[in-house]
């Protein structure tokens, strides 16, 4: 018996969000990471400027990296999201203006006429 690949109902809910949601929510919460990992920078040069020991600091400030640098990989998918929706938005706009230029050559087409003998 073959175990198929099931998704989390967590991915399966991130994959039934609009492009809109999945961007504002990764777009905030890149922002709040980013805070966080601000914070904690702040937190390691105080302890480095207090004279605390150098493996305090330091741990700190490898944590403030590694979480402002994630902070940074979510605002990356944020703006791939909100690409992703003008992309789209210029395609149906595209689209639409086809259809038009369409119709109008037909409506164009059908007032055209032609005559066997155009001198009668």
């Amino acid at each position: 018996m073959q175990i198929k690949d099931k998704k989390t109902p967590g991915q399966k809910m991130v994959k039934k969000m609009s492009l809109l949601t999945k961007w504002r929510l990764t777009s905030i919460s890149s922002y709040v990471v980013l805070a966080l990992g601000l914070v904690f920078f702040n937190e390691s040069f105080y302890r480095l400027r207090a004279g605390f020991d150098t493996t305090t600091w330091l741990f700190f400030g490898l944590i403030s990296s590694m979480i402002f640098f994630s902070g940074l990989a979510i605002f990356g998918k944020s703006i791939i999201y909100k690409s992703e929706i003008r992309s789209k938005k210029i395609w149906k706009e595209k689209q639409k203006a086809l259809k038009k230029r369409k119709v109008e050559f037909k409506t164009a087409n059908e007032k055209l006429t032609i005559q066997k003998n155009p001198q009668n």
